[in-house]
């Protein structure tokens, strides 16, 4: 099936399902409006048999269902009955959450389009209905002008109130057609009838008539504009990533869309264009604006070796950029996946308004049904209106968008400030964790170190130092750690070749080991290579811990070798990253592979009390284990493979994303940027991120609690106040405006 993309293209069709593979598919979803129909939906696709999860992101009016499909019987038909069965309309089905989502746009910016005119030709037929009084309007000249205000001006609500009807339920719309429909009918009574009512009650109420349309058209319009600047940073990211690449074929340029560049091409990036693609320089120099991706606006200084992203922008010189990763994968592409994602998850706090939602449209008609009886029977003359006055306002002030716009406000407008920093959060629930964190732990090689150790001395213990290198060269040359490629490096430096290597396996933490012509070689930790029955002789082992830097020790066939000393650098920004996390009240921990001499020197130099050193990947498991049982709840920051299994146990794991893809895959956090510092504002902004959450969800609530009660009626016996509907109206369009206003404060650029 396919359905027409917002550019005018049409969107792929769905793969042929797989019997017993899960799948997921995201429809773009029209009149969705408010925390009930977020309810309706979810309880309407979640109750299928088959369905495994259904997320309906409220902002971007979309629905992300993951289902067993069975051909034939059950599938994404019968998805779209379900939901169109619960009164709302289907747009289109795809796989992609970014081709739906442009799908949902273009209805939502066409239904903003007829909002606009509505509200437009509705404020040339409200503005006499205001003075009519003023003006001596005629009633049956009022009449003519308030029946299509009323009719075409507020279809939109009439609209829903008629899908409503049909699935037997209610929600927003609901409330406000009732509202103004009670209005124009009591209205046109006493101006068509007006003998048959008292007198004191045959005044018409044709300004709560205009009131109630122009005002909440105004608030619903307001809010559509509002709600779309809060995804504006990852709309932004959206129309700057690359379309094109130059990539070299058969020695010559051919510019190319991105999708058909394959990894391991190469692509020449020229002096003022964007890097099409995530990958490693092969040649050339220059400085690169990496601040689409990391925030930071200083250029940064690339040549051979160096790693690129895919959308920054290259400024003075010429390279070339072997491609490590298709478009679809590149650094930006996840950032905007990632954004999306979040953004259609619930946190926790989300449920409680959830459930309430559920119940609220019923609760306020009930609401404004008793008061109405209320008035009828026991308020002074005329009874008949002040009733209908109640009615009408109770019905008009009840606003369920605030409630349900709340989070995913936030959420869209948190995550897009948080991608523009170079930050990334996997989803919602990450949130609630981050506000209550008591510990973080740190790996210290590629994480307070720059992760480019080199070597800085070598020592044989025996044989030749050529022969040392040799095994070492081919042991480390298809390792991912940071030491590996100080090795390598410094091998070929000096000119050694790579002994054979037959097998190959990684112990992570430890080390490697190679066969080589029948003969078994390890390199890697000293704690490491004694436990399997080879330690440094007591003359080296001396030397060894005398060294200031990191060793890695080489044994062959159970001989000690000897071993390479290395040196890696500090990041200039570990030491304020880790006193402004002490600042916040959390307690820093260093957690290494290393030995306790390169672990305690770089402790002290960042200000880190405790330290763990020496230990191995299923230690800083069970250290995690260890401070969670203790109630703690902690965050773990590494880049590594061994770093991993740490990452994922964490409450909060956090990675670099120069680091390994393992690592970053088992993060809940990833930082873009490098500069340690943006690890306190990550955290900064997501417990700004959820205050603003529980404020949107306060005002929300402390809205209703407040004036449903007023709009009823409770302050008249006392003060003799009484809420006129279009006051009404126009308080019920506040509420959603309110909300999404306070999410646009995490745009701001002070954090």
């Amino acid at each position: 099936m396919t359905v027409p993309e917002c550019d005018g293209r049409e969107l792929p069709a769905l793969e042929a399902p797989v019997p017993g593979k899960p799948r997921t598919v995201v429809l773009p979803v029209r009149g969705m409006h408010c925390a009930s129909c977020v309810v309706k939906v979810e309880s309407a696709v979640g109750a299928l048999a088959g369905v495994r999860g259904v997320s309906v992101d409220l902002p971007s009016r979309t629905v992300a269902v993951s289902y067993l499909p069975v051909p034939g019987k059950f599938g994404v038909r019968e998805l779209r009955r379900a939901i169109e069965g619960a009164g709302f309309d289907v747009l289109g089905e795809s796989e992609s959450r970014a081709q739906a989502e442009r799908l949902s746009l273009l209805a939502q910016q066409s239904e903003q389009r007829v909002l606009l005119t509505r509200l437009q030709w509705g404020a040339l037929l409200a503005a006499p209905l205001f003075f009519s009084d003023w003006l001596n309007l005629s009633p049956y000249t009022a009449f003519l002008l308030a029946a299509p205000l009323q009719i075409w001006g507020g279809w939109h609500f009439h609209e829903g109130l008629l899908r409503s009807l049909r699935r037997r339920s209610a929600d927003m719309n609901t409330l406000v057609s009732l509202s103004t429909w009670a209005a124009f009918l009591f209205s046109a009574y006493a101006t068509l009838l007006p003998e048959t009512l008292p007198a004191a009650a045959r005044h018409p109420q044709w300004d709560s008539v205009a009131g109630l349309v122009i005002f909440v058209t105004f608030g619903r319009w307001l809010e559509a504009k509002t709600r779309g600047k809060t995804n504006a940073a990852v709309i932004r990211l959206m129309r700057i990533a690359p379309k094109t690449a130059r990539v070299l074929r058969g020695g010559q340029g051919e510019t190319i869309p991105i999708g058909e560049v394959e990894v391991g091409e190469t692509i020449q990036v020229r002096p003022g264009e964007q890097i099409g693609l995530d990958g490693t320089v092969l040649g050339g120099a220059s400085t690169v604006d990496e601040s689409l991706l990391t925030g930071e606006s200083l250029p940064v200084e690339k040549s051979s070796g160096s790693s690129v992203w895919g959308g920054t922008i290259n400024k003075t010189g010429s390279l070339d950029v072997r491609v490590s990763k298709p478009g679809s994968e590149s650094a930006l592409a996840r950032i905007v996946e990632a954004v999306r994602v979040s953004s259609a998850t619930k946190p926790r706090i989300q449920r409680f308004a959830d459930r309430a939602a559920a119940v609220f449209v019923p609760a306020v008609i009930l609401t404004g049904v008793a008061s109405a009886v209320l008035w009828a029977l026991y308020g002074p003359e005329p009874k008949i209106v002040y009733a209908l006055t109640c009615l009408i306002s109770v019905f008009a002030v009840a606003c369920p968008c605030a409630l349900g716009l709340a989070t995913p406000l936030a959420i869209v407008a948190g995550m897009g400030r948080a991608a523009e920093m170079g930050i990334f959060i996997r989803n919602a629930d990450v949130l609630e964790d981050v506000g209550r964190l008591d510990v973080v732990l740190f790996d210290k090689t590629g994480t307070l170190t720059e992760g480019r150790p080199r070597v800085v001395d070598t020592v044989v213990a025996a044989g030749s130092r050529e022969e040392m290198i040799s095994y070492a060269f081919a042991a480390e040359q298809r390792s991912e750690h940071p030491f590996a490629a100080a090795v390598t490096a410094y091998a070929r430096e000096a000119g050694v070749v790579a002994a054979k290597v037959d097998s190959f396996e990684a112990f992570p933490g430890r080390g490697v080991l190679i066969m080589s012509g029948g003969r078994a070689a390890r390199a890697g930790s000293l704690a490491w290579l004694k436990e399997h029955g080879t330690a440094a002789p007591s003359e080296f082992a001396a030397r060894f811990q005398e060294a200031a830097g990191s060793v890695l020790g080489v044994v062959l066939d159970g001989r000690f070798l000897g071993g390479f000393i290395l040196a890696d650098t500090l990041r200039p920004s570990a030491k304020p990253a880790v006193q402004a996390l002490k600042a916040m009240g959390l307690e820093v921990y260093l957690v290494t592979g290393d030995r306790n001499s390169a672990s305690y020197r770089v402790a002290e130099e960042v200000g880190i009390g405790t330290v763990f050193s020496e230990i191995l990947p299923e230690e800083k498991v069970q250290i995690v284990a260890r401070l969670k049982g203790e109630g703690k709840r902690v965050a773990m920051v590494g880049e590594g493979f061994n770093d991993a299994p740490a990452l994922s146990a964490a409450d909060i794991g956090i990675s670099l994303a120069t680091g390994t893809d393992i690592a970053t895959e088992a993060a809940d956090m990833t930082l873009i940027n490098p500069d340690l510092a943006t690890l306190g504002l990550a955290i900064r902004l997501s417990q700004k991120i959820r205050k603003v959450i529980w404020e949107n969800l306060f005002l929300a609530f402390a809205y209703n609690v407040l004036l449903i009660p007023i709009a009823a009626g409770a302050l008249y016996p006392s003060l003799g106040i009484l809420l006129k509907p279009q006051y009404a109206g126009a308080a019920m369009a506040l509420s959603s405006v309110s909300v999404a206003l306070n999410s646009l404060r995490l745009r701001r650029k002070k954090i």
